[in-house]
């Protein structure tokens, strides 16, 4: 898998983005203020992106094209994140729901805090798990660099 930093070119990525994370406003905050990782196959198709607070060394999005998704991709995109910002920072962290929680910590993110209502407060719209359950609090998970 080839990865390249996105540098100005960056909301032409934001489609993907947008199925980790329903809010244009979001993804257009996030992206504006973020470093953007994009990963590519052999044939130079894209099958994962990521969005990374250069500053806090939080993790704002990662999606995985569906026809990789429960193929490593993501853990191993993981993997490459924290490869790349160990020396820069102690950790890395990510803001999810529930239903990524147990993604992450399988990759080794530990549980840090939650913040009650995130999504219900933040987002204009409900914002659905993809088991259907509707998204409330955010946990904030970290892994060791």
């Amino acid at each position: 898998m080839e990865k390249i930093v996105a540098l100005s070119e960056k909301r032409s990525f934001r489609d993907l983005l947008l199925e980790a994370d329903p809010s244009e406003e979001m993804v257009e905050r996030y992206l504006a203020e973020g470093e953007m990782w994009v990963w590519r196959d052999d044939a130079r198709r894209v099958v994962g992106e990521a969005v990374v607070d250069g500053t806090a060394g939080e993790i704002k999005n990662l999606a995985v094209v569906a026809s990789r998704r429960g193929s490593g991709r993501g853990r191993a995109i993981l993997d490459d994140l924290c490869a790349h910002y160990r020396g820069r920072f102690m950790s890395l962290k990510v803001g999810t729901s529930d239903g990524g929680r147990g993604f992450y910590e399988r990759c080794g993110f530990r549980y840090s805090h939650t913040i009650s209502n995130f999504f219900t407060e933040r987002y204009p719209a409900p914002v659905i798990d993809e088991d259907g359950t509707l998204c409330r609090d955010m946990i904030i998970l970290e892994r060791l660099l």
